[in-house]
């Protein structure tokens, strides 16, 4: 998936040995937003990648976070949110309010999705949304210059991949040995930052502190040895992860192909709704 939040749980699963059936859908599914998890014995709905987790949790009492100390866990915390405010915002500017990755990568994706010329109205709504959360969160007045925008939310972002590298370290995961749900959260947006063919500082602030790049690729190899490759950040939007076709084949092998599990009552019908549209604001 494309969508950081889809991501993080389909990763949370796949570190957990889960063998969660997947539909892959566009935007919203039945008015929701995405990730929703399906239950098939009760009908129940379940939203935001942190309810399905303590949902997967509860049920087969699996929990990554069990060799966690409490400052491990105080750090999660504080690491989530740091992710969340700095990363994810720089992610949605890189996409949205860059006059060339919005025309080469963000708009073809709506083209895609709607006819014209809906695409085009959609596309400008969201980009609109976007500028007003980002002035929201950096307490910026609506007549701030653009670039005076960007150079805030870029400074944040490039703090928290260094916060990042540094707390990493020379670890295969972020608390050692053992990887945890931080893990599955923070690989959910690097991976999306170092694929994606959107051109920003922040991927290049990235790409400066090789840890973090070889920690995206440890965990893309590890986890998802099918679709491993061995590349470099694509330049091409009509292969950006892989084309519209191979993402939808990518649906059939996480549903088909999963890693092997003995919970059955995922087997009996309970699915995992994602994101198949490029990045969004939540």
């Amino acid at each position: 998936s494309t969508d950081p939040q889809c991501l993080t749980v389909i990763t949370y699963c796949r570190m957990c040995g889960f063998d969660l059936p997947t539909a892959v859908v566009q935007g919203t599914w039945n008015g929701r937003r995405l990730p929703v998890l399906t239950l098939a014995e009760s009908g129940e709905y379940l939203e935001t990648p942190q309810n399905i987790i303590n949902l997967l949790i509860s049920r087969d009492s699996i929990q990554m976070d069990d060799h966690l100390t409490e400052k491990n866990r105080s750090e999660t915390i504080a690491l989530t949110s740091m992710v969340t405010e700095s990363l994810y915002t720089a992610m949605l500017c890189a996409l949205w309010l860059d006059e060339e990755n919005f025309e080469s990568v963000a708009m073809p994706s709506y083209k895609e999705i709607f006819k014209l010329p809906l695409s085009y109205f959609k596309a400008y709504e969201m980009r609109r949304f976007v500028r007003c959360l980002v002035l929201a969160r950096h307490s910026l007045d609506d007549n701030t210059d653009l670039s005076v925008v960007l150079k805030k939310v870029y400074d944040s972002s490039k703090r928290c991949l260094q916060i990042l590298a540094s707390k990493l370290g020379n670890q295969p995961f972020l608390f050692g040995e053992v990887p945890s749900q931080l893990d599955a959260y923070v690989f959910a947006h690097l991976a999306i930052i170092r694929a994606c063919p959107a051109k920003s500082r922040l991927k290049d602030d990235m790409q400066k502190l090789t840890n973090l790049d070889e920690y995206t690729l440890h965990i893309h190899k590890k986890y998802y040895p099918k679709l491993y490759r061995n590349y470099t950040p694509v330049e091409n939007t009509e292969h950006w992860l892989m084309s519209k076709t191979k993402r939808h084949q990518l649906a059939s092998l996480t549903a088909v192909l999963g890693l092997v599990g003995v919970f059955v009552w995922y087997r009996a019908g309970s699915r995992l709704h994602i994101n198949d549209r490029a990045l969004e604001p939540r």
